[in-house]
């Protein structure tokens, strides 16, 4: 089934204030609106490809005291609850008026041993009642309170691939570093500084880029996708790369920006209703299709107040480049940990 399981370990409820000027620091600033609703990165993805008539399921893990937030989530009948001790984190967004964008995120709420299996369980019931052809992660782990360590997603991720699903995964920080080369992940989505963190060294070019991916696609990953901002994105493989761009109507907001990238990503790969693989066997990826889509609902998302997409008739159309290595970035990617 041409299906996609989202998980986000650590959900957040968004609140997005847009102001009519810019920001001052340490004064009392005045906004002209103020949204609030349900969110996270895996959420975000879901969203966005239920927009566009792919059949999925978001599971959230919910505080039982934030439950009533669910009442007023766009697309309710995507979710897939499991309640869990403790609050939802709150992640405040503040969109200037010329769009410049400034995030405070909660750390995500630590969560239990029992807690955490039942997430599991629950998104691999998910994969396995949907013969879901992806299993995409996103967004900050939580710690686990026996052991103060981050979530372990070692099971998670070889009992879906046993079902036949692909697993992407979008986080940042030691998390990724650590996932991207522990040879259970498809697919990892880093921005052009993650990728200069996850091979120690800094970017200037496309070339180097494009080394950079290769790397981590001889290490275990099938997929790179790699978002260089305005230098647009790279989809790396073992046999293939593709350079794509896609200019914004305008720049709004950038928060979600990654996520709409991702689903758009995900719409052009997931096997069609006649296209279903045989056990073991994954279907072939059409990475330009993929990454052009990508491109074009990532610009899309950046042109928006919030994180949520309603339409897709104003999202640019996307160009496929020829590789120039020798194109220099923009901006130099620079290691950060």
């Amino acid at each position: 089934m041409n299906a996609v399981v989202t998980l986000t370990p650590g959900p957040v409820l968004d609140r997005t204030y847009l102001l009519s000027e810019d920001l001052s620091p340490g004064k009392v600033n005045r906004a002209l609106e103020v949204h609030e609703y349900m969110s996270g990165k895996g959420l975000n993805v879901a969203r966005t490809l239920h927009l566009a008539k792919h059949p999925v399921a978001a599971i959230l893990p919910i505080g039982m005291q934030d439950q009533y937030l669910l009442f007023s989530t766009p697309f309710p009948q995507i979710l897939r609850i499991m309640p869990v001790q403790g609050r939802v984190r709150v992640n405040t967004t503040v969109v200037e008026s010329g769009g410049r964008t400034t995030n405070i995120n909660q750390t995500p709420i630590p969560m239990s041993d029992e807690d955490w299996q039942n997430v599991v369980e629950l998104t691999l019931e998910q994969v396995n009642d949907m013969s879901a052809d992806w299993l995409v992660v996103s967004g900050m782990h939580p710690k686990m309170t026996s052991t103060g360590k981050p979530i372990d997603l070692g099971e998670l991720y070889t009992r879906a691939q046993k079902m036949g699903a692909r697993v992407g995964l979008d986080t940042s920080g030691p998390e990724l570093k650590h996932w991207a080369r522990s040879g259970f992940v498809n697919l990892i989505k880093p921005n052009a500084d993650e990728l200069a963190s996850l091979v120690g060294r800094e970017l200037h070019t496309l070339g180097e880029a494009i080394d950079a991916g290769r790397e981590l696609v001889a290490g275990g990953i099938e997929i790179a996708l790699v978002s260089l901002g305005g230098d647009g994105a790279l989809g790396i493989t073992a046999d293939e790369v593709v350079w794509a761009k896609a200019t914004a109507p305008a720049v709004v907001n950038t928060t979600g920006a990654g996520d709409a990238f991702l689903a758009g990503f995900l719409s052009q790969v997931i096997a069609r209703e006649a296209d279903h693989h045989a056990a073991g066997i994954l279907p072939q990826l059409d990475l330009p299709a993929g990454l052009a889509t990508a491109c074009s609902w990532g610009a899309l998302a950046v042109s928006l107040p919030t994180t949520l997409i309603s339409s897709f008739g104003s999202a640019p159309e996307a160009e496929i480049w020829d590789i120039d290595n020798d194109y220099r970035l923009t901006e130099s990617a620079s290691v950060r940990y």
